[in-house]
Parts: C-alpha cells; sequence; structure tokens
C-alpha cells in the first residue's frame, strides 16, 4: 500500500508540473505554444520506456525513489531554462540560434518526464506487481494532481508551484524507498534535503523564479517604460491580472476622426501579460468622445436603451453606453478578477460597481445569453481582444465559443422587439476576420428563418469594422438615422439594404471598396460554398463542432507562407499552421526512433521479439500504439468541448483531465474482473455515440448555473473514463510473461500519446472535433481486434 500510494503521489506530482508548467508558459510566452512545446516534452514518457527496454537493470522497482530524486531538480531546472532561455518565436523564422534554443527547450522538459515515465514504467515490469494496481495508481494520482492544480495556481498563483512540485517528488521517494536497499540511508538523506529545499523555495521565493514575459507582450513594454506603475500581479485559477497606470494609455478603437478632444485617462488591465483592456475614468469621459465611438451608430435608434455589454472587460462599452444616454447597463465578464478589481481598487476610477443603472455579472457569456429571459434593445458584443494580423497563423488554435454560429443565435434571443446587436471587429486586410463575422451573422440570420439582407448594416473606421444586426428588418427611418450619423463621424458605409453608392470609400479611402464588394458577394452569393471554397482564406463560419474563428490557413496559401518566410515580424513567420505540421512530422520521427531503438540496439531484445513470436511483437505494437493514439484524441477533443461548457478553459482542463484520469484509475483496478473484449466494444461504441451525446448534454448544462454545471459535467465523463482504463492494464497482464514486452509496450503508448496530441489538433482544425472522436473510436477498435492475438492463446 505504501508503494502504491507513492505511484500515486509521484504521479500526481507529475501531473500537477504538467498543468503548471502550461500556464506559467502561458504567461512567459503564448498559451498555444506553451501547450505544443509542453505536449512534445511528454516524448520523455516514450524515452523511458526504451530505455527501460534497452537497458533491463534500469526496470528494477527498487530504483523508484533514484527516478522520484531525479525529477525533483529536474523539474526547477527545466523551468529556469525555459523563463530566462527561451526561444524567440518571432524571430526563429530567420534566426537558428533559436531553433536551437527551442529544442534545448525541449530537451530540459523532457528530462522530467523521463524520470516519471521510468519510475511507473519500472513498477509495471516487475512481476511482483499488478498492471491493474500500479496503473490504477498512476491514473487516480494524476487525477488528483489535475483537481489539485487549479487550486493551487488560484491561491499561489506563480512559479513556487514548480518548487512545491520538487518537494512532492522528494516526498514520494521517501516512500519509495525499499527498507532492503543496500543505499537507503543515502536515499532518505538525500530525500529529506530534497523536501527542505522545497519547503525553502515555496515560503520564501527567490528571485529567480519570477516569471519572465514574452518580450513582445504589452507587460513587458509597460515594465520598460519609466511612466508606467505596475501593481501586484492578482491570479485565479486561469490566469493573472496586472493592472498598468501610466499616462501613455490610450485606446478606443475604431474612434472618429472628427473628435479632436483629449481621450480620457485609462489604466490598463492585462491578462496573462498580454491583451491591454482600458478602463476609462468615467468622471472624464465626456458625450462628446462617447458620442464619436462606432457603437454610438447603434444608439442613435434609441432613447434610454437597455443594454447588454458581452465581454465587459475594463467597462470601456459599458461607459460609452451610459454617456450615450443607456437606461440601464448589464455587463457579462467571465474573469472574476476583472470583476474584483473593478468592483474594489476600481471602484472609484471606473464608477461602474457603484453606478445603480449598471449591473456587473461575473458569468461566462454563452452560459448567461442561455439562462437568462431577459431582453435588450441593444446587445453589445465588445472588442477586447488585441488586433491579430490574418497572416500570422499563431493564434489558430485557439477555440472561441463566442463567435460561433450557435452563439450569434443566443445573442439575437436576448434582443427585445426592434433591438440590434453590435459587433465590432479589427479590420483586416485582405478582407477576412470581418468576412467571417458577417457569415455567421447570415447563417445565424437564416437559421431563425429571416432574410439576412434586410437586416444587417455594416460600416466601418480606418481601423475597425462595425455590424448592426436585427432580428426585424431595417426601416427606411432607421436607415436614414444609420447614414447620418456615419456621415457625422466620417465612417464609410460597407453593407446595408438601399445603400447609396457615394457612401462607400469615401474618408478612410482605398485603392479600391474592396470590403463593400466582398460582403455584396458573399451576402447575394446563391452558393456560398462556392465562395467559399473560391476564396483566399477560410472564412467559412465557425461552430460548436468547429469552434476555431481565428483559423483562416488553406494549403492553397501555402506558395506566399514560404515566400515570405523570414520576412514577415509575425511569429513562426507568419507560418504558424505549418509549425503544427512540423511538430507532427517531427513527433512521428522522435515515436518511431524511440520505439524501434530497442530492437535495432540490442540483439537480446531482438530475441526476445523473435521468441515472442511475430505476429504477437507486431500486436503489441498495433495494441498499444493504438491506446495511446486513441487515448489523447479523445481526452484533448473533451476538453475542447467542455471549454463550452464549463467556460475557462483551465477549468475544462482540471475537470475533465481529473475526470477521465480518476475514472480510468478506477477501471484499470477493476480491469481483471472484467470482460476485455467486450468492455473495448463498448467502448468503441461509446466513443461513437459521443458526438451526439455531448451535443445534447450541452444544451441542457448551458441552462444550469456552474455548481450544476460541474458535478453533471463529471457524470457525464465518468463512465468514457470507467471503460478507457480497462485496455491498457489488461493489455500489459497479457504480456507480462515477457519481460522485454512491457518496457516497450510503455514505449509504444508514450511515443504515441504525443503523436497523438499534436494530431488532435490537426484533425480538430480541418475537420472538427467530431472526426477527432471517431478516429479515436476507430483505434479502440483495431485495438479490439489486434487483442486475441495479443496472447498466447
Amino acid at each position: 500500500m505504501r508503494v502504491l500510494s507513492g505511484i500515486g503521489l509521484f504521479s500526481a506530482t507529475a501531473l500537477l508540473f504538467q498543468v503548471t508548467l502550461t500556464r506559467l508558459f502561458s504567461i512567459a510566452q503564448f498559451y498555444h505554444f506553451a501547450f505544443l512545446v509542453v505536449s512534445l516534452a511528454l516524448l520523455g514518457f516514450g524515452a523511458s520506456g526504451s530505455l527501460l527496454a534497452v537497458w533491463p537493470r534500469l526496470r528494477s522497482s527498487r530504483l523508484g525513489a533514484v527516478y522520484a530524486l531525479g525529477f525533483a531538480p529536474t523539474v526547477v531546472f527545466a523551468y529556469l531554462v525555459l523563463n530566462h532561455w527561451s526561444f524567440d518565436s518571432y524571430a526563429i523564422a530567420w534566426d537558428r540560434q533559436q531553433l536551437w534554443r527551442l529544442l534545448l527547450n525541449l530537451f530540459c522538459l523532457a528530462v522530467p518526464f523521463t524520470f516519471a515515465g521510468a519510475l511507473v514504467g519500472a513498477f509495471l515490469s516487475d512481476r511482483a506487481y499488478s498492471p491493474g494496481q500500479v496503473y490504477g495508481a498512476n491514473m487516480i494520482g494524476s487525477a488528483l494532481g489535475a483537481a489539485l492544480a487549479p487550486v493551487l495556481l488560484a491561491n499561489i498563483g506563480d512559479a513556487r508551484i514548480v518548487v512545491l512540485c520538487a518537494g512532492l517528488a522528494a516526498l514520494a521517494a521517501l516512500m519509495l524507498v525499499p527498507q532492503t536497499l543496500p543505499y537507503r540511508h543515502m536515499l532518505h538523506t538525500l530525500s529529506l534535503l530534497a523536501l527542505s529545499a522545497g519547503a525553502v523555495g515555496l515560503l520564501f521565493p527567490w528571485d529567480v523564479f519570477e516569471i519572465q514575459p514574452s518580450p513582445y507582450k504589452p507587460l513587458s513594454h509597460y515594465r520598460r517604460n519609466p511612466d508606467a506603475t505596475l501593481e501586484s500581479p492578482r491570479y485565479n485559477a486561469y490566469s493573472r491580472l496586472d493592472i498598468v497606470h501610466s499616462t501613455t494609455i490610450h485606446s478606443a478603437p475604431g474612434l472618429s476622426m472628427t473628435y479632436f478632444g483629449a481621450p480620457p485617462p485609462e489604466i490598463g488591465l492585462l491578462i496573462d501579460g498580454d491583451n491591454l483592456m482600458p478602463v476609462p475614468e468615467a468622471a472624464a469621459t465626456s458625450p462628446a468622445f462617447a458620442q464619436s465611438m462606432p457603437a454610438a451608430v447603434g444608439f442613435s435608434l434609441y432613447e434610454q436603451p437597455d443594454v447588454l455589454v458581452l465581454g465587459l472587460g475594463g467597462g470601456f462599452d459599458a461607459v460609452i453606453a451610459l454617456e450615450n444616454g443607456a437606461r440601464s447597463v448589464v455587463g457579462v465578464e467571465a474573469n472574476g478578477l476583472i470583476i474584483d478589481a473593478l468592483r474594489g481598487d476600481l471602484r472609484a476610477w471606473s464608477g461602474l460597481a457603484g453606478d445603480p443603472q449598471v449591473e456587473l455579472v461575473h458569468k461566462d457569456i454563452r452560459p448567461y445569453v442561455r439562462q437568462s429571459d431577459q431582453t435588450f434593445d441593444i446587445v453589445q458584443l465588445a472588442l477586447n481582444d488585441a488586433y491579430r494580423p490574418v497572416t500570422s497563423g499563431a493564434f489558430t488554435l485557439t477555440e472561441n465559443y463566442v463567435f460561433t454560429v450557435e452563439a450569434f443565435r443566443s445573442y439575437m434571443e436576448r434582443l427585445a422587439d426592434n433591438g440590434v446587436l453590435i459587433v465590432t471587429r479589427w479590420l483586416q486586410s485582405p478582407p477576412s476576420e470581418e468576412l467571417r463575422t458577417l457569415g455567421l451573422i447570415i447563417d445565424a440570420l437564416e437559421q431563425r428563418g429571416h432574410d439576412p439582407g434586410s437586416r444587417i448594416i455594416v460600416f466601418r473606421s480606418f481601423q475597425t469594422i462595425t455590424f448592426l444586426v436585427k432580428d426585424s428588418p431595417f426601416t427606411a427611418d432607421e436607415q436614414r438615422v444609420i447614414l447620418e450619423q456615419v456621415e457625422r463621424l466620417r465612417y464609410d458605409m460597407v453593407l446595408a439594404p438601399d445603400l447609396p453608392p457615394e457612401t462607400v470609400n469615401r474618408f478612410a479611402q482605398l485603392p479600391e471598396p474592396v470590403y463593400h464588394t466582398t460582403f455584396n458577394n458573399l451576402l447575394n452569393s446563391t452558393d456560398r460554398d462556392a465562395f467559399y471554397a473560391a476564396y483566399d482564406f477560410d472564412v467559412r463560419p465557425p461552430t460548436d463542432e468547429h469552434p476555431f474563428f481565428f483559423h483562416f490557413f488553406k494549403w492553397a496559401q501555402t506558395p506566399d507562407i514560404l515566400d515570405n518566410l523570414g520576412r514577415s515580424w509575425q511569429p513562426f513567420g507568419g507560418s504558424g499552421y505549418f509549425v503544427l505540421v512540423a511538430l507532427l512530422g517531427f513527433a512521428l520521427a522522435a515515436a518511431l526512433l524511440l520505439i524501434m531503438l530497442p530492437i535495432g540496439l540490442i540483439k537480446r531484445f531482438r530475441a526476445g521479439i523473435r521468441q515472442a513470436g511475430k505476429r504477437r511483437s507486431l500486436c503489441v505494437f498495433v495494441y498499444f500504439g493504438a491506446l495511446g493514439l486513441a487515448y489523447l484524441l479523445i481526452e484533448i477533443a473533451a476538453i475542447q468541448q467542455f471549454v463550452l461548457i464549463l467556460g475557462q478553459p483551465t477549468l475544462a482542463i482540471a475537470v475533465v483531465l481529473a475526470t477521465l484520469l480518476l475514472f480510468s484509475g478506477v477501471g484499470s483496478l477493476l480491469s481483471d474482473r472484467l470482460a476485455w473484449g467486450h468492455m473495448l466494444l463498448v467502448l468503441v461504441l461509446v466513443v461513437l455515440a459521443w458526438p451526439w451525446l455531448i451535443d445534447a448534454a450541452s444544451g441542457v448544462l448551458l441552462k444550469l448555473p456552474l455548481a450544476a454545471r460541474l458535478p453533471l459535467s463529471i457524470i457525464t465523463l465518468a463512465p468514457l473514463g470507467l471503460l478507457m482504463g480497462i485496455p491498457f492494464a489488461r493489455g500489459v497482464s497479457a504480456i507480462h510473461d515477457m519481460s522485454d514486452l512491457v518496457p516497450w509496450a510503455w514505449a509504444i503508448n508514450g511515443s504515441a500519446s504525443v503523436v497523438s496530441a499534436v494530431l488532435a489538433s490537426l484533425l480538430a482544425l480541418t475537420f472538427g472535433f467530431t472526426w477527432v472522436l471517431w478516429l479515436g473510436g476507430l483505434l479502440y477498435g483495431v485495438a479490439w481486434a489486434s487483442r486475441p492475438i495479443a496472447t498466447r492463446v
């Protein structure tokens, strides 16, 4: 029991380190780079299996404490390298040194995961321990680490968690030291020293552990700005908030060129060091300034409207609404740190929390609009994200459930009779993000049974584009008022039911009225699928099944991307999608190397393969490879799906990982008592039906408060996790008589999991979550087919 507890504690520590590293690296770099780098670092698990297969002496479970002790300092070293010698994603396209830095980052990350994999693999290889119990302890412990991660991130919130991981690994080492080991006293001493060092580092953090944000993030800019003052960062489970005071902050996207007054003073809010959100001083925000913003055009249709602001951010749009005569404003914001700041330190400055006309709501946007039955004259989707060039591809992995067809339908349901939806986005060249937004609106209106041509009006400034959308047709008087306001503010019309040609492209002039022409072509197209297929970028409207609003890549862009590689000041030189392809190739090559290494190097291993028989060895390769691919495909797709249901990505990661791992552990513990083949077939059927099951579940769960969504999400995921935990443990039990095959199976499974992590992202971007899940189900079917001959029966 002590050994299994030690395995569980160590597994919890390894998973906690992985999740924490992703969060910390999100601040130091960008979230999706962090996700990919940490995923590739898991090649360490595959490497551990190869090492155990090549050197049988490393398989001894008596070395478990040594592996745990090796993990402790290497996690700290890996973090320090990532923090102080990280690669530059902008310069990597032309600076070869950055490629070496990236490889060094990957290597340093792989080392602690190699120790982690070696520990579990050694106990799996030991016939004295049941594979079901060892794998069950590993999975249940990992579930505990996933559950603890958001709690510790919210309460500690910085790199001290890495030091905590080192201390917990030392504690696990103490539990795993065999009483008969000759050098046990030395291991006890080293474990106690590491545990003490971890405790000191946790209580008295050193400056060297302070997170160094990317030099391209606004947080770094303001740190170098002598005029700026930064408050101490604040943390919750999924983000870091920095509050910046500086006279250089001036943010007013779409401000009219006719406004010559001074903008109001602003305080900046930075989430994870990025994406500056202004908090205007309410007392200094004049009606003239507010009436020079794009939203003022929509407000001109109403007297004292009731307003819903979705994505409140720093409250900029709420202040603008009040100055434009709003009778009431409901501001919905998903990040509790922002709401707390507006109600606390920034209460007097923003004036929103103390205003009886304003209600601040801490809730995710999609659940709020599904749960609320209140209607509004104006529903405004705030522009809170920073400008992102369409060609960068750096944010292509961002799942965004705020910008899907289903989301826009739900926003329109919150409109009162004759109400208007206001959406402002950044102007891109060529039209892309704004064209995709138009496609979203068209599809949402058509799904509600409306003719979009009479219900959409679009105008632009020199940097933004604004959509006014109604459930009912715009009347002639409304169109006249809007045209007058657009004229007053010197904006350019783009689209309207009866658009005077002279209002197009006259102020912020372009060589050709490309936005007007392209928007008309899409709106009036008789075959929109053909329009989307012929367009240079992928601008098809995202759905909840495929929620990648910032993914515009098409393979036809390849020549232009390669031609501009190294000439573009963008992450990875503007080749963000190709980074995924390159990483998949790297993962495949590394996985094959690690799998074939024992066969190529060790004669005794080849002899063991021959003794097992080619047929049985091939089935081991297929079976454990299919399991490694399938598990991660399903896990990653489920995480991305539950971002919609639970809101924040970190919460979704914690809940999905903890639930699947916990119940996979239970399934592993029960595996010897369950029918192997029957359980695999049931798993295949459940996975194939999962897209319909989760679609039905999300429709119900989004109507419930988070306190209900959390336990119901766990109940929904539990049967899937239970079934997914059975095949690996049963497979290891089936080959336990062949000592060389167990570590090789561990190498195959770990290496395939890394390939699967990148493959899942590519498939989701290209085809959607359903295809990812179906491929996972198919692979479990392959595992079922190879199962009968994985043993000597």
